[in-house]
């Protein structure tokens, strides 16, 4: 068996930072050293941060990742590493990896895997890559990939395997979605028992706009088994030792794939064992609220620090979206950093206004109570004229929502607070929102959260809190928007079970109509006709949701990147029409 020592570096990167990213790299590189590690490696991009975007069309900012880069280099001594970085010629800019060595760059690795799908579109700024690199000591021979190099049919490692190594590293800027930690361990523990050889799987941490990064990066031996992880949503440094196997070349895993050329180089190391850093870390069980929990958590610390934000604004209804988003920001900064408002109107209920208190009490934030009505009925008085002869409707319901709107993102304004919206997904697909009213806000915590997950998040806060922090009459009672006596969400909403389930089939699973009256949970609980008022509802507020404020995508296709309808487009919506388009 061969030995070599590997640091991984599972660090949260800041897009565009190019100081900050490259101290942090150099820092770790510095703690590598001192546990006596061999090869230290970082994640896609990690230079630049990940996903740089049109930043790269830059050459600018181009030439100043390489300048990083050769500042990395100088410290290289005495150990390899291997980071991402955006390589360049005269065809074009690259999503690379350099590895590194004794102050010099030994190889460079172009990813050639460009996704260009859901919320990636690589394919826009960079070229593929045409070389498989591995670098090698004796009977230690190392296969280096980048992210979508290693799913799909993962050609680059299976090449690598023909080769006869028996490490492979894969550097990677994976986002989160409730389906991919299984599917992902899955998938790695296939390559790595089907190429012979152990695997690091390196994954980016951290919130970047509407993106969260997970870490949860992986070892496999070569059998499949995971003998080593790093905790999910927190940056974390590994140190792992391993007993690496001789690999027999194997042909047969590289017939008939496409052929890139190869390019080995020779590393010198000297393995040191030290049994104190030796430890193996097991892969926790998923627990999915958890997770999400942990990932809005992240994804709104990061998204106020790296906008230099050191507060925030919250709207307080009464509602258990709102208290669910103050309890998540509560976590993500603290609740002395955050501010509270609540306003009511004519039609909120008693309860709205002591269940805000409570929340509050139990979180430790300060609120502000805030009644609109004075404003209410000043623009009512305002709006008599023009309304004259006309019956009440939604539009005089939206003005409270719109008065709310104004008083928030003012108070915003003043304060330089950033304004934490809490609509959730079930809403934003179905457009049950106000534009410029509760829509108002820089960031939405709760964008891609359906209803139904809104409740689990509730009560898995009450669970992992030493009281009830989300008070239980804020839970029990039916959603209301308070805007008209008596009002509930199901006025004019089927059951949130019911309305999540078709969300889900419709927009992240894709099917059409006619599939969607065909399912049989549905069936028994909602009718055809009903059915298509929703897709419809859904369709048609794509016009809201483009004038939304970026949120935490926590499921396989949310809205924003991932789904990019037109806003002016006709389509005719009968169910006969789309039992003709089926055929």
């Amino acid at each position: 068996m061969s030995k070599i020592k590997i640091s991984m570096s599972q660090i949260n990167t800041i897009v565009g930072s190019l100081d900050s990213n490259t101290k942090k790299i150099i820092d770790k590189i510095t703690k590598a050293k001192k546990e006596k590690s061999n090869v230290i490696c970082f994640p896609e991009l990690s230079i630049t941060g990940y996903p740089p975007e049109d930043l790269v069309l830059s050459d600018l900012f181009i030439k100043n990742n390489i300048q990083a880069l050769n500042s990395i280099k100088k410290h290289t001594k005495n150990i390899i590493v291997i980071v991402g970085f955006i390589d360049k010629d005269i065809n074009g800019i690259y999503n690379s990896a350099a590895i590194l060595n004794n102050g010099k760059i030994i190889e460079i690795y172009r990813k050639t895997k460009l996704p260009n799908y859901g919320v990636f579109d690589e394919k826009r700024y960079f070229h593929s890559g045409s070389k498989v690199v591995v670098i090698q000591k004796n009977d230690i021979k190392i296969g280096i990939s980048i992210c979508e190099d290693i799913w799909d049919d993962y050609e680059i490692c299976k090449q690598q395997s023909n080769y006869g190594c028996n490490l492979l590293i894969n550097i990677n800027g994976s986002p989160y979605d409730i389906d991919k930690k299984q599917s992902r361990i899955n998938h790695l523990s296939s390559v790595s028992k089907n190429c012979n050889a152990h695997l690091v799987y390196l994954n980016l941490v951290g919130g970047q706009d509407e993106l969260i990064f997970d870490g949860s990066s992986l070892v496999f031996n070569n059998f499949g088994n995971v003998i080593y992880s790093l905790p999910s949503f927190e940056e974390k440094d590994g140190v792992v030792d391993l007993d690496l196997n001789f690999n027999e070349p194997n042909k047969a895993l590289s017939n008939n794939l496409k052929k890139y050329n190869l390019s080995v180089k020779e590393i010198d190391f000297q393995y040191m064992y030290t049994k104190e850093r030796n430890r193996v870390r097991h892969i926790s069980k998923i627990n999915e609220i958890e997770d999400v929990y942990k990932a809005l958590i992240l994804g709104t610390k990061d998204y106020l620090i790296k906008n230099k934000f050191n507060k925030c604004l919250v709207s307080l209804s009464g509602g258990i979206d709102s208290a669910v988003v103050t309890a998540i920001a509560a976590k993500a900064i603290g609740p002395k950093n955050i501010v509270t408002v609540n306003m009511p109107s004519r039609y909120s209920s008693d309860h709205s206004i002591t269940d805000s208190e409570k929340l509050c009490e139990n979180l430790g934030i300060n609120l502000i109570n805030l009644s609109i009505e004075d404003a209410h009925r000043s623009m009512e008085d305002s709006l008599n004229f023009i309304f004259r002869n006309t019956k009440k409707n939604v539009a005089e319901e939206n003005l409270q929502a719109r008065i709310r709107g104004n008083i928030i993102m003012t108070i915003s304004n003043k304060f330089s607070l950033l304004v934490l919206s809490t609509g959730n997904k079930s809403e934003i697909a179905t457009g049950y929102a106000t534009l410029y009213g509760d829509m108002a806000g820089g960031f939405s915590v709760l964008k891609d959260v359906p209803k139904t997950m809104v409740y689990k998040l509730a009560n898995y806060i009450n669970k992992v809190s030493d009281n009830y922090t989300i008070p239980l009459n804020i839970i029990n009672k039916p959603p209301s928007a308070e805007l008209k006596p008596d009002q509930v969400d199901q006025d004019k909403l089927p059951e949130y079970e019911i309305l999540d389930k078709i969300i889900e089939l419709y927009v992240e699973k894709k099917q059409n109509i006619k599939e969607i009256m065909s399912n049989k949970i549905l069936r028994k609980k909602i009718s055809n006709d009903e059915t298509l008022d929703i897709i419809q509802m859904i369709d048609r507020n794509e016009y809201k949701r483009r004038q939304s404020a970026p949120g935490i995508k926590i499921t396989p296709l949310a809205f924003g990147k991932d789904r990019r309808y037109p806003i002016a487009s006709e389509l005719k919506y009968t169910y006969t029409n789309f039992i003709h388009y089926d055929k």
